[in-house]
């Protein structure tokens, strides 16, 4: 067997599969950019493409349109703030239910708004945007809610909250926090995060003690 057989296929000395990888990095980070920018009803294809320094041939080989685009940004950044979420609400399990709940927040907060352009896209460009991205909104909300619930759950058996369903006040909670965070992301001056993490802490417990 030959060593470019052995090897795999390389492009310019760089495996074909990494120069793929890298490029298809360069299209999300570059749909981020222009959908927070000019926002997705008025982004195109050709936009993306200028900022990312690729051509039209190379994003269509990567993606159907710019739906497909969003759905991936859409997708990639709730998975990542919810295993923020999931990971601060590990750390901090032997914690009171205040304490967890304002980790979670902070993880949150940071995972969303530590970029100005995925707080963008992710609570405001992806609204009315397709039945595909509705549908992904839907099961996101979802997830979200589980989570949330099964945080209360935990705390309702140690006794720390009442217990109950927490399944429509969990829905609540995501669609506060998420204006909340949308409107602290795209504020100039931005207010303290501290103060953020408590007012959503204060909106939370509230709710769940209801």
């Amino acid at each position: 067997m030959s060593q470019e057989a052995n090897s795999g296929r390389r492009y310019a000395g760089q495996p074909v599969e990494d120069r793929q990888r890298e490029r298809r990095a360069r299209f999300l980070e570059s749909g981020l950019t222009v959908f927070a920018r000019d926002g997705y009803a008025n982004s195109s294809v050709g936009a993306i493409c200028k900022d990312a320094g690729l051509s039209s041939r190379q994003f269509y080989e990567e993606f159907t349109g710019r739906e497909s685009l969003l759905l991936e940004l859409f997708d990639l950044i709730d998975r990542e703030s919810r295993a923020a979420v999931l990971a601060s609400l590990d750390h901090s399990a032997e914690q009171s239910a205040i304490q967890r709940i304002d980790a979670a927040v902070r993880a949150y907060v940071h995972s969303i708004g530590s970029d100005m352009r995925r707080a963008r896209v992710v609570l405001v460009e992806v609204v009315g945007a397709g039945t595909k991205l509705e549908k992904l909104r839907t099961e996101s909300r979802r997830a979200w809610s589980a989570v949330l619930a099964r945080a209360a759950e935990d705390a309702a058996m140690h006794g720390e909250i009442p217990t109950g369903d927490y399944d429509l006040r969990m829905l609540a909670i995501i669609g506060a926090v998420n204006y909340v965070v949308e409107e602290w992301s795209g504020t100039e001056p931005q207010r303290p995060l501290d103060e953020v993490i408590r007012v959503l802490s204060r909106i939370i417990i509230g709710a769940i003690r209801a």
